[in-house]
């Protein structure tokens, strides 16, 4: 299974002081990479019907609501599952989750282990980059969290490089708009309901 993660808000801890009240965490799924190719394609078709160059990114916090709209249509018959974690963090047990790091890594092994099914062979990719040092702590981490043999590879992606990655984007974009109080807040996680295979809202 191919999964593809980012990340809506930011896993900060000082409320009130610039950081987000919500962080969520969006995990895409594909059953194999037949399935993840016919996305990237569908996305660089839509790319090209709205004029973009193909290194220009999908960004939930910078597109426009037409283009969300036109995004979220675009890719709702393809073959994927999400896995989505939307944290309230003035309700966290502060004392468990005392540095954003940890909470970060927390709801990313909560949105893969509440994939249904629990599958084999994972092949997870993050946006971002991380230091040599950190991406061997993180991977660590995760081999010791998930099942035996579960874990084949995790890498960071720059997402202008990766569409999968600027589709996890947009996923949690909208799972954090879909918790606030603007008229169209859970217009765009609705569109892809039915790829939706759990939402948590707990670590």
């Amino acid at each position: 299974m191919i999964i593809s993660v980012d990340d809506s808000g930011d896993p900060g801890l000082k409320l009130g002081k610039g950081s987000s009240r919500y962080f969520a965490i969006a995990a895409v799924c594909f059953a194999d990479e037949t399935s993840a190719e016919l996305m990237r394609k569908k996305i660089d078709i839509l790319k090209t019907k709205l004029g973009w160059a193909k290194a220009r990114e999908f960004k939930f916090r910078k597109d426009r609501p037409e283009t969300k709209r036109l995004f979220f249509s675009a890719i709702k018959g393809q073959s994927f599952q999400l896995s989505i974690v939307i944290l309230d963090k003035e309700k966290l047990p502060k004392r468990e989750y005392d540095n954003p790091s940890k909470l970060y890594n927390a709801a990313i092994l909560k949105a893969i282990k509440n994939i249904s099914n629990q599958p084999k062979d994972l092949y997870i990719h993050i946006d971002g980059e991380g230091g040599k040092s950190y991406r061997h702590r993180v991977k660590t981490y995760f081999r010791q969290n998930l099942p035996e043999y579960t874990l084949r590879e995790l890498n960071y992606r720059d997402s202008k490089d990766d569409t999968l990655v600027q589709l996890a984007d947009m996923v949690a974009g909208a799972a954090r708009h879909s918790v606030g109080d603007k008229a169209d807040a859970g217009v765009y996680l609705s569109m892809i309901k039915k790829h939706i295979d759990s939402i948590s809202t707990y670590l």
